[in-house]
């Protein structure tokens, strides 16, 4: 009996041992957190996040310790950038570690981490040693590049996507400001390109809109109602590219995002000359009343003539035929807004730009 009493006493000792192996702590780090997307080196930055005891046992070593790294994992390599630390927590409690850390003077520019580590001097015994390090893409820009405008287009859209040698098709957009400074003066420019890629060498020239006063997170539309095909292009398939900034005059945090192109077939043949003056299409009144009818005029057109009003965002409004030099077009049931007219016929391919407003 003495010898069963003893081991039943080792066996529950064991168990105690077992069972008080899992009473710890378990640090992690949760949201929220407030950490910066864009630092510059050298500079000044506000970063939190919380930390959290979800073990079973209460934590005296709460600290987040934050480091700079260039890739995602945390090593002797990092950058420290500081340590925040909370009281004695109980198990699921929780609290929050901010420090103001120094981005260290002479970090080049490109693509970092921020790295926190809860526990980073292993102070506490924890349930799970591997659930300790949260990470977050940081961008170390160059110096300055943190207030500048970043301009983008939106939606670009284009009124015909086959056109002739010689003839026009027109281009809607929204720019927007995506960066963290203003912008005052800017231009797009129209290119017909072989490619999707601007070349200001190899892309000829259509046209060009400008524009003014573009505040971080601010934008607007622009449309261009003519841009005509040069008349010696041979037909095949092309782009039309759309170029923010085709001069490179609008210093911006990233100068990689400013070019759309939509694609444009050229149809007919070239003739290698300027095309004879086609019949001049005029619409009035220009801008009219929403629901008001437009008078479309073909002076010295005399044949039919098909007629299709496209919005800005290049669909079909309204079609019609146009059976002398002077139509009726109706425009009931369309919102205002900026819409392209195009005259099509023998010898006549015209477009022209109409406001509703």
């Amino acid at each position: 009996m003495p010898k069963i009493f003893t081991l039943v006493l080792l066996l529950l000792a064991g168990l105690s041992k077992v069972a008080g192996a899992q009473n710890l702590t378990d640090l992690v780090i949760v949201a929220p957190f407030n950490l910066p997307t864009t630092v510059q080196a050298g500079g000044l930055y506000p970063m939190s996040a919380v930390i959290k005891n979800q073990g079973t046992n209460g934590s005296q070593f709460n600290c987040i310790g934050f480091y700079l790294s260039t890739n995602a994992t945390w090593d002797a390599n990092d950058a420290f950038l500081g340590t925040s630390c909370q009281g004695l927590m109980f198990p699921g409690q929780s609290g929050p570690c901010s420090i103001t850390a120094t981005i260290p003077a002479g970090t080049v520019p490109g693509n970092y981490y921020l790295v926190l580590v809860a526990d980073p001097l292993n102070a506490e015994p924890e349930l799970n040693e591997n659930n300790n390090v949260v990470s977050f893409a940081l961008t170390v820009a160059a110096a300055g590049a943190t207030n500048r405008p970043d301009l983008t287009l939106w939606r670009p859209s284009i009124s015909f996507n086959a056109v002739p040698a010689g003839g026009s098709t027109g281009s809607f957009t929204f720019i927007n400001n995506v960066g963290t400074g203003s912008v005052g003066a800017y231009e797009i420019g129209y290119f017909l390109s072989t490619d999707t890629v601007f070349s200001a060498s190899t892309d000829v020239f259509m046209g060009l809109v400008t524009g003014s006063n573009l505040p971080p997170s601010g934008g607007t539309v622009h449309s261009i109602p003519i841009l005509t095909v040069p008349a010696t292009t041979t037909p095949g398939n092309y782009y039309l590219v759309l170029m923010v900034d085709p001069r490179n005059l609008v210093v911006e945090s990233n100068e990689n995002n400013n070019s759309r192109a939509l694609p444009l077939r050229v149809t007919g043949s070239p003739t290698g000359t300027a095309p004879a003056a086609a019949p001049q299409l005029a619409v009035y009144p220009n801008p009219a009343g929403v629901g008001a009818p437009l008078t479309v005029l073909l002076p010295g057109f005399a044949q039919a003539a098909d007629l299709r009003l496209h919005d800005a965002l290049g669909r079909e409004v309204t079609r019609m035929a146009a059976a002398g030099p002077r139509t009726q077009l109706p425009t009931q049931g369309l919102p205002a807004g900026v819409y392209v007219l195009r005259a099509t016929g023998p010898g006549l391919n015209a477009t022209q730009r109409v406001l509703l407003r």
